[in-house]
């Protein structure tokens, strides 16, 4: 059997996902749609600066959980939370006109990394020597 990336979504995988997450039935309304030329979208975001608080993006934090817990309990918990968050990332997409990768909007990207850095003693960032405060995950830390 082939493998598929559970990063790498188009913008009705991407929708589908997000309507999973809130264990919701949808409804698509034409209205809302706004088609976003990549060029453009790289070509202004390399042109302006970043406000400070786009710099500082929360990454999404699992919530706590206890051993007692049935995974069914947890993966609720996780999927309200990652929610909540996913709300916040709406407003800043739509406030700042900005678009955020598929690795922000995949929960199973975020559950790995925590289980990672659960389990881990140390943990490694590698960063861009041209900017690192820019690239630097101060939640990691």
């Amino acid at each position: 059997a082939q493998s598929t990336s559970v990063t790498d979504q188009d913008d009705l995988g991407a929708l589908l996902g997000l309507a999973d997450l809130a264990e919701r039935d949808f409804t698509a309304q034409r209205q809302n749609v706004r088609i976003i030329d990549p060029a453009v979208a790289i070509e202004r975001a390399s042109m302006e600066k970043l406000p400070e608080e786009l710099k500082k993006l929360p990454i999404p934090t699992r919530p706590p959980w206890t051993k007692t817990m049935t995974a069914e309990e947890v993966d609720r918990q996780e999927k309200l939370s990652f929610l909540e968050w996913r709300r916040g990332l709406a407003k800043v997409e739509e406030g700042y006109d900005v678009a955020m990768t598929p690795f922000e909007k995949n929960l199973e990207f975020w559950r790995q990394l925590w289980r990672v850095v659960e389990k881990s003693d140390v943990v490694v960032q590698v960063v861009d020597s041209r900017n690192p405060l820019l690239y630097r995950c101060e939640a990691l830390e």
